[in-house]
């Protein structure tokens, strides 16, 4: 039976960094998105609620 971590082309130290990357990275883009929703939020104020229907 082969070992398949031994197939990988990266160690496992790599694999680590690599997984710590993606989640620094997804909580800035998960930031991101927050600001933007919240800036706009910010910008349109009460004109979402008094607009006519």
């Amino acid at each position: 039976m082969k070992d398949t971590a031994a197939n990988t082309p990266f160690g496992p130290e790599d694999m680590a960094r690599r997984k710590k990357r993606a989640i620094a990275l997804a909580l800035i883009l998960g930031g991101l998105v927050a600001l933007f929703f919240i800036t706009t939020l910010v910008r349109l104020g009460s004109a979402v609620a008094e607009r006519s229907l």
